[in-house]
């Protein structure tokens, strides 16, 4: 409790440092001049009628090793009122509302979903229909601090004196109660360092929060073992193969029948359907690495959302997802798949919002797959050999953050770790899971994953897909002595605190969803929205020169260049679509919209809007659009990585008779990175990561500017020949330097994965991580640094200098000697909506996660601070283009903390 004292201290002091030393502070008032007036207990549920001490009870989490790296969230609306965020939550979202008196210049932070306690002195009561006119009236009062909207009663509380307490006794849906802070522009960034101070308390009650539910659901758990007979809890650690659309099933005996069977399905990207009759009964979304794009926690969680109520509608329980690995070789054949990119702390931050949605709807979340499952050939039978370092700062955050969620299950891999196969590995799923990560649910194996009974029982595999071929004999290794009794018991308690963390006990998934439903209609056109939206969320603009994009398009010709650009199949493909990866996460449709039929339905201005598969369309045409694919599909890896549609299309059209003077915008529709050797010769480029069927309504957004490119890449874009691994380290050899089923890849380049390695080795990619243009252009400023040894704060501006509206995506890198031979790594993005001409106040917050190292000579993460080394701070728009860089040193200094 008093480590976490000082961490709050902490944080608190070291914001009070960056903001004016008047920031905030209140001067009682002898007279009433707001009207203010003390809330009516009767008005609000709950409310409180006097300021309450803080919940100092969510800060000992500190106390158990949980030490956090929250990077800002804020979002900047133009004068006036801005609309709302489209996907709101549980968690906290961010809106800055600006007041259209330009006079007054005070604004307001609302934090969504968020009931902050009473504030202190004055206060007044107002109704108003919307949180934004909420706040609308807190501004009209010069010495409203903070208010308080329920949506229940519409009740707007408005209060002198902000504080950053949080209610403690919510009753009700959080989503139903909306906080903010308000105050001039001036002190916009004291405003900035209390929404910071908040989701410190949340993030932290938040933990606190899943490890009870965790210990009432063990608890639970193994009560019900006790009652259980050995067939009983055979059930529940032997799978059933799928069938009637589902993926697998486990058909759990001796529970009330009011608990459903376990209903397995593929993938996280859409249900998988596995059947081409029930083709468009559910929506292909796009792919996991297209979230990774969107640098967005509100895409993750209205993604999720609408996968989970997919899988509700079609009676499927357990969802086989999210894959989280990240990516080592963007030659791998499931690149597509991965919420995390190629860095570990971008997974990390979206993937809890994403396990988080999935099980509110009682299904359990199964992240996949445990560990170093990082290329397709020979997946089954290949070996991984990994350090301890890149295990623990590499390959096993993002799992860490998916725990931490709350995830149930986690499903091991096929490849062998070290010479042992992952679903047998006791230092895997002992050390590692168990251990160091304090996992709580089940380890399930991949289909088939499964190779010897009482080594995968005796080390931490709990449930056998897809069928029981080897537990089928643990009663005999029980009687035996081989297997314990207790070790069974161990592994239904798993399953069963599962089963009780997401509330199936409860009916949280409606137990009506029992039957074989997998042929009911789930795909919604709110669905189609969101994956509309993700799509643009994570375009990347590669180029853009002389702003061809946005195009006007009232009385222009438009050719689309390309077969791809009107057709969703390839027959050359042995799994899935153009627009879409192939294998498990593969979710057939019939609702593709092409390229040429979203453009000719979305715009009616042209004078016409042609296509060709080859560049017969673009004689004489405005705009001449080059539809480029890729494909990668689960169980093997990519050829290469090219592009030859954009290579050769594009050199035809410049060939054409006017052709040089043509406008050429390349679509490239691809699974994760690809070679850029033709981008010379276009004028522009746009890269979706596996949209999916919307693609054809995205493309249109994007031409017109209806919608701009939001993402940012989640992988480094390789020059032509970069020579990144050995054959030994990737894909592996056998003994005799040859490829055969026992390959061995000797990850030897250690941490030094994606960009980590091009900034160490020198060797510059054709594209950086987190690179992407805007419609608009960004410039950084004013790098403020603080830091005292337990907590840093980064404050810096975000100026829109371009004539449009525009996203903006500030990178925070970090970089310590102990580090080496890492330079930097991402601990903090943000994703900023920033009218033309304005500017955003940033914050972000570092902890000791953010400067510490994996020891392997102590097997501790060891902090580079304690050890006395300094910390380079770095922000910019992508991991090259830093601008703002400060070196601090941060010696721990003595905080004493005023108790109440």
């Amino acid at each position: 409790d008093d480590q976490a004292e000082l961490q709050l201290a902490a944080l608190e002091s070291a914001m009070a440092a960056l903001v004016h030393e008047r920031a905030g502070d209140v001067v009682e008032s002898g007279s009433n001049t707001m009207g203010y007036a003390p809330v009516p207990a009767h008005q609000e549920e709950g409310a409180s009628a006097q300021r309450r001490r803080p919940l100092r009870a969510a800060a000992a989490a500190a106390t158990a090793g949980l030490l956090l790296a929250a990077g800002a969230v804020a979002i900047r609306g133009r004068g006036g009122i801005s609309g709302l965020l489209p996907w709101s939550g549980a968690s906290p979202t961010f809106l800055e509302v600006k007041d259209s008196t330009e006079e007054r210049k005070r604004s307001c932070v609302l934090l969504m979903s968020t009931r902050l306690d009473n504030g202190a002195g004055k206060a007044s009561s107002a109704k108003t229909d919307t949180a934004e006119d909420c706040a609308k009236k807190c501004q009209e009062h010069d010495q409203c601090g903070q208010l308080i909207y329920s949506q229940t009663n519409k009740g707007c509380y408005m209060f002198e004196k902000p504080t950053t307490d949080l209610y403690p006794n919510v009753t009700g849906n959080l989503s139903w109660f909306h906080s903010a802070y308000c105050g001039p522009d001036e002190d916009s960034l004291s405003r900035q360092a209390l929404k910071h101070q908040v989701l410190d308390t949340v993030a932290q009650k938040d933990l606190l929060q899943v490890r009870k539910q965790w210990a009432e659901a063990e608890e639970r758990a193994r009560k019900l073992v006790d009652t259980l007979t050995l067939q009983d809890k055979m059930s529940l650690v032997s799978g059933s193969p799928g069938g009637l659309g589902y993926a697998g099933f486990l058909k759990p005996q001796g529970l009330p029948q009011t608990v459903m069977p376990l209903k397995m399905q593929d993938g996280p990207q859409g249900f998988n359907p596995y059947q081409k009759v029930l083709a468009g009964t559910a929506t292909q979304f796009p792919a996991l690495v297209a979230v990774a794009a969107s640098f967005d926690p509100e895409v993750a969680k209205a993604y999720a959302a609408a996968v989970a109520d997919e899988f509700v509608t079609k009676g499927a329980n357990v969802l086989l997802g999210p894959d989280v690995e990240v990516t080592r070789t963007v030659l791998t054949g499931r690149c597509f798949e991965t919420i995390s990119g190629e860095d570990p702390f971008l997974g990390s931050k979206l993937v809890a919002p994403f396990v988080k949605e999935v099980q509110a709807r009682g299904i359990i979340a199964t992240v996949k797959h445990w560990l170093d499952n990082n290329q397709e050939i020979y997946r089954q039978t290949m070996t991984a050999v990994v350090g301890e370092r890149a295990q623990h700062e590499i390959y096993m955050p993002v799992f860490k953050a998916a725990f931490e969620a709350g995830a149930g299950a986690v499903m091991c891999s096929y490849n062998k770790v070290n010479g042992h196969h992952a679903c047998e590995n006791e230092h895997l799923l002992k050390k590692l899971l168990r251990e160091d990560l304090g996992f709580k649910g089940y380890v399930v194996s991949d289909w088939g994953a499964t190779h010897d009974a009482a080594a995968s029982a005796n080390n931490g595999l709990d449930v056998e897909m897809p069928t029981d071929k080897y537990y089928k004999a643990l009663p005999k290794l029980i009687e035996n002595g081989t297997l314990k009794q207790e070790q069974l018991d161990l592994m239904a308690t798993h399953v069963l605190s599962s089963m009780h963390y997401v509330g199936q006990f409860e009916g949280r998934f409606p137990p009506s969803k029992s039957g074989a439903l997998g042929h009911l209609p789930a795909t919604t056109d709110g669905h189609r929205a969101v994956a509309l939206k993700t799509i643009t969320e994570s375009a990347i603009l590669l180029k853009n020169r002389g702003a061809t994009l946005p195009f006007t398009t009232v009385g222009k010709k438009i050719a689309l260049v390309g077969k791809y650009c009107n057709h969703s199949n390839d027959k050359s493909f042995a799994q899935g679509s153009v627009y879409s990866g192939g294998g498990s996460g593969f979710v057939m449709t019939t609702r593709t919209v092409t390229p040429l039929q979203g453009m000719q339905e979305k715009i009616k201005d042209a004078s016409s809007i042609e296509w060709s598969s080859d560049v017969t369309a673009a004689k004489g045409a405005d705009l001449v659009v080059i539809c480029a694919a890729a494909h990668s599909e689960e169980g093997w890896d990519r050829k290469n990585l090219s592009l030859p549609e954009a290579e050769d299309l594009t050199k035809e059209v410049r060939k054409l008779s006017g052709g040089e003077d043509l406008k050429i915008v390349v679509l490239a529709a691809v699974p994760g990175a690809v070679t850029t050797e033709w981008l010379d010769d276009v004028d522009a480029a746009l890269m979706l990561f596996g949209p999916g069927e919307q693609v054809g309504n995205a493309l249109a957004q994007l031409i017109t500017g209806e919608a701009s490119p939001n993402g940012r890449l989640p992988v480094s874009l390789p020059k032509v020949g970069e020579e990144r691994f050995t054959k030994w380290q990737y894909p592996g050899l056998c003994k005799d330097n040859s490829w055969c089923e026992k390959m061995i890849a000797n990850f030897s380049e250690d941490v030094l994965v994606g960009y980590r390695w091009n900034d160490a080795k020198d060797e510059p990619s054709a594209f950086p991580f987190g690179f992407g243009l805007s419609y608009t252009d960004f410039e950084f400023k004013n790098l403020k640094v603080n830091c005292d040894g337990m907590v840093a704060t980064v404050a810096f501006q975000v100026v829109n200098v371009g004539e449009r509206d525009g996203v903006a995506v500030p990178q925070l890198y970090v970089g310590f000697d102990s580090l080496k031979p890492v330079v930097r790594q991402l601990r903090g993005f943000d994703k900023l909506s920033i009218a033309s001409g304005a500017v955003a106040d940033v914050i972000f917050v570092l902890r000791e996660a953010d400067w510490s190292f994996y020891d392997t000579d102590v097997q501790k993460w060891v902090s580079a601070v304690k050890s006395g080394e300094k910390l380079t701070i770095s922000v910019g728009s992508s991991s090259v283009n830093l601008p703002l860089s400060s070196e601090v040193s941060c010696e721990a200094k003595a905080v004493v903390r005023r108790m109440e």
